[in-house]
């Protein structure tokens, strides 16, 4: 009933209504609309699309000036992961027998190992390790050298003082490390 009371009024309101507002008033209705669509939802949408775009392009730019530094830090990633595992092993290792070890497996005759911890850092301990020995052939004091810092402990050599060397190329001396391990 509502619907055609409705109805009735707005056909005697355009009744009333002269030719020429009538056209206006058709035509410029459906303008009236469009324009209104467009302000409401189309402007602000592509608003929002032109940021999307811009920030887009800035994560893009920012993404690509971190590249570089993504790169070198899987580099450092890549070096240091054998370094971590290195010191995993060696958190009940005991040293000193270990370096005997190793010297009798390359025909090396070592006097004395001592072992003395120096610091600890971020769970990480470095022990001083001495390595005493007399009259060995000069390669085999390299060959045990070459062995701790590559095997599968963490050894690097510090210095190495030799005190005697004879014309038989036998060499006395000391060789010092530092053996990493990580402790918890």
């Amino acid at each position: 009933m509502e619907l055609n009371r409705l109805k009735e009024e707005v056909n005697g309101y355009l009744s009333s209504l002269s030719q020429r507002e009538r056209l206006i008033l058709l035509l410029g209705l459906p303008l009236l609309f469009f324009i209104l669509y467009f302000i409401v939802f189309v402007f602000p949408l592509l608003s929002k699309t032109q940021d999307y775009i811009k920030r887009r392009e800035l994560l893009i730019k920012s993404l690509n000036s971190l590249e570089p530094q993504i790169k070198e830090l899987l580099k450092l990633k890549g070096k240091i992961s054998p370094i971590m595992e290195k010191l995993r092993r060696g958190e009940n290792l005991d040293v000193a027998s270990y370096v005997k070890t190793v010297g009798r497996m390359i025909g090396l005759s070592i006097d004395s190992v001592k072992v003395a911890p120096t610091s600890t850092q971020e769970n990480i301990e470095v022990d001083r390790v001495s390595v005493g020995f007399s009259e060995v052939p000069l390669n085999k004091v390299s060959r045990l050298i070459f062995k701790l810092e590559n095997g599968s402990y963490y050894f690097k050599s510090d210095s190495i003082s030799v005190s005697d060397y004879d014309q038989d190329g036998l060499v006395s001396g000391k060789i010092t490390f530092y053996f990493f391990r990580r402790r918890e």
